[in-house]
């Protein structure tokens, strides 16, 4: 029987001053290659790391203590982006070089091309490092994790469905039968209230006040959970085309837009029934940017709505509403449409050239 081949590791730690000889620590013998060089790049690392510094894994964990504070909405999903960073470098000192953290954003799993990392992990290990330094925690003149993160326009080039296609994608509803009234009324609503998709999962109609013309926001859907929606509590204004587009659903029901079988809608659900109105409408809008770009498109530049009305509805702050009319209000659709408009009707003289008459 032929004997399995194994891999021994081993960690060169210097010469005996005595006999001048080289010294290795044993790490111990594996079944792959792979195994050896990670168990001697770990145990490289905890004899370099100084008595003071604590390693990867429990240095995530502080952070994201701190983090709960400070952003208690976003701690889930920043403490899931440093869950591959934690469990691939437990164990390590935190002050990795800047060669192995490149080296380790930039591996690739073994059955796929794609980057192993996704950019929003290297985003919060940057952010990570950064909190290090700022707090001398980490002894380090610059940040290892710095700019692997690529950064990307997002959704600012997007731009939102015109009025055109904003029908189209109302009229695309009726492909899910007499359960596309509901899914219509839920696009319309969402559009001029600026509500997510997750809040209006949640939306009952004790939350809505006709009279006064308001909406109790309390609640989400998130993750599977109730929880406050993302903006916090907050009572925003019933406009009168979101108030309209519920005129024809049955109120007897608890959620104001329930799922096909009368429960609450949830995410998965939801995406079924909107991929069905996508394909009748022959459309590729996601719902939520669908709406909200449409909504803040119309209400900047079709009712010239202040920054500040429009923060107030969507849940943004007003220090950040410039910016995000400007990824998401798209003024420019539709501009070229009123120039037109403004001189067919006025149509000024035009000068008499020198030397000749104006054409």
């Amino acid at each position: 029987m032929a004997k399995r081949k194994t891999w021994i590791g081993r960690i060169y730690t210097g010469r005996d001053p005595e006999t001048g000889k080289q010294r290795f620590e044993w790490v111990g013998r594996f079944d792959t290659k792979r195994e050896r060089d990670a168990a001697v790049a770990k145990r490289r690392g905890e004899l370099s790391a100084g008595p003071d510094l604590p390693t990867c894994d429990e240095y995530v964990a502080t952070y994201m203590r701190e983090y709960r504070v400070r952003n208690p909405k976003s701690a889930t999903t920043q403490g899931q982006r440093l869950r591959r960073f934690a469990d691939d470098f437990a164990g390590r000192s935190l002050d990795l070089s800047r060669a192995e953290v490149k080296a380790w954003a930039a591996a690739t799993g073994r059955w796929s091309r794609r980057p192993r990392v996704p950019n929003g992990d290297l985003a919060a290990l940057c952010s990570l490092y950064n909190y290090a330094i700022d707090e001398d925690d980490l002894p380090l003149p610059r940040n290892p994790a710095r700019k692997l993160a690529t950064s990307t326009k997002g959704r600012a080039d997007m731009s939102p469905p015109t009025p055109a296609e904003f029908d189209k994608l109302l009229d695309g509803c009726a492909a899910l039968g007499d359960y596309g009234a509901t899914i219509r009324a839920m696009f319309e609503f969402a559009a001029f209230t600026l509500m997510r998709p997750g809040e209006l999962y949640e939306l009952e109609w004790t939350d809505i006040d006709f009279k006064r013309m308001r909406i109790a926001k309390a609640r989400r859907v998130y993750r599977g959970e109730v929880a406050e929606p993302k903006t916090g509590p907050k009572v925003i204004a019933l406009t009168p085309p979101a108030r309209d587009a519920l005129l024809n659903l049955d109120r007897s029901t608890q959620h104001v837009f329930p799922a096909k079988r009368g429960g609450r809608m949830s995410a998965s659900g939801f995406s079924g029934y909107w991929g069905k109105v996508q394909a009748a409408a022959g459309l590729d809008f996601e719902f939520y940017l669908a709406s909200k770009h449409y909504g803040v498109w119309f209400m900047w530049t079709q009712l010239g709505m202040s920054d500040r009305a429009i923060a107030a509805q969507a849940g943004w702050s007003l220090r950040t509403v410039t910016k995000m009319l400007a990824t998401y209000g798209h003024g420019d659709i539709g501009a070229l449409d009123e120039v037109d408009a403004a001189f067919a009707e006025h149509r000024p003289k035009l000068r008499a050239l020198k030397g000749g008459k104006a054409g």
